[in-house]
């Protein structure tokens, strides 16, 4: 018996190497789809009449684009700030917010991997925050953000009656009983957030608390205007074009962009625009005012991010002890007097 022990814990083993090698290559094969169309969107484009419309943008729009963009940072500083009340980190409220706008920066324009776990990590174990307690501040933002997009998206579908672009496929009346289903999800969120028994459960090594129903309500009054913001700093750039109508696309193309996982949703955020409003808006100017939204929203701040991490770290590193002159100068004085003695 003891000699077949080997061969049976080999069999799965290999079981287990088959099956990221066999997901590494649907992924390779998806990625690989995915680049092969954004090629064949990016050939039929305009590009000439793109570079035209994009030096036309008035320096007046782009800096109220940016306006708004720099307020969802701020607002994602805020979330970190509730986040670590939550999880009772003791650090001074700066550093925390300081912490969650690099995060933030770094998550949104170069993957989650890399700014919500790996830089939080980072920075938050480097002043003595165990790896738990991070895992709980990532899950209630993960909380916080996509409870306030929920309600802004089922409330635009539901209340502002849009009509659909005829790329979409769907009518007006099943995007609002989406969008009440959407706002039955939120409900039944505050709903646990006020009545339910369970408020913690553990999944692996991360505990996920229920929050109670005055910070769920806080969540809500975070996250809602960084989903309207960032809309609003895309409206600022576009021609002239139904509100409603850009906030749901571009809510839609964040959904896509989390299950396609390309670092700032690129060239995803660009194709589901101009598959739904390209032949309303144009495709020169709506590229235009893409490729704007694009340096505004994600570069800028991904710049600011770099530059907060940088100043993070190097406040955190241990100063080296000045070295002490009265010493210095005493010692020769003493062997002087040693000799002499």
């Amino acid at each position: 018996m003891a000699r077949m022990r080997p061969a049976e814990v080999a069999v799965p083993e290999r079981t287990s190497q088959a099956r990221r090698w066999l997901m590494r290559a649907v992924l390779a094969i998806f990625y690989g789809a995915l680049a092969i169309m954004l090629w064949t969107i990016g050939r039929e484009l305009d590009w000439a009449e793109a570079a035209t419309a994009f030096a036309a943008l008035p320096l007046g729009t782009v800096l109220i684009a940016a306006a708004c963009s720099l307020s969802c940072y701020a607002l994602y500083a805020a979330y970190e700030l509730l986040a670590a009340r939550q999880a009772r980190i003791a650090l001074p409220p700066p550093q925390i917010a300081a912490i969650g706008l690099a995060s933030y920066a770094c998550n949104l324009s170069l993957g989650a991997m890399l700014g919500a776990l790996g830089l939080r990590l980072r920075l938050y174990t480097a002043r003595g925050i165990d790896a738990a307690c991070v895992a709980r501040v990532i899950a209630f933002n993960l909380m916080t953000n996509w409870s306030g997009y929920l309600l802004a998206l089922g409330t635009a579908l539901l209340c502002l009656r849009i009509e659909p672009p005829p790329a979409w496929r769907i009518g007006a009346t099943a995007l609002q009983v989406i969008g009440a289903g959407l706002l039955a999800i939120v409900a039944g969120y505050l709903w646990a957030c006020a009545r339910a028994k369970r408020r913690t459960w553990r999944w692996r090594r991360l505990t996920i608390e229920l929050p109670a129903l005055r910070i769920a309500l806080i969540q809500l009054a975070l996250s809602v205007p960084v989903w309207l913001l960032g809309a609003a700093s895309l409206y600022a750039l576009l021609p002239p074009a139904d509100f409603g109508l850009v906030l749901v696309t571009l809510l839609g193309s964040a959904v896509i962009g989390l299950v396609v996982r390309v670092p700032a949703g690129l060239g995803v955020v660009e194709a589901v625009f101009i598959a739904s409003l390209g032949s309303q808006l144009g495709q020169g100017p709506l590229l235009a005012a893409l490729l704007a939204y694009r340096c505004v929203h994600y570069l800028a701040p991904l710049a600011l991010g770099l530059a907060t991490f940088a100043v993070l770290e190097l406040a955190q590193r241990p100063k080296r002890p000045a070295p002490d002159r009265k010493r210095n100068r005493a010692g020769p004085v003493s062997t002087a007097r040693g000799r002499a003695a």
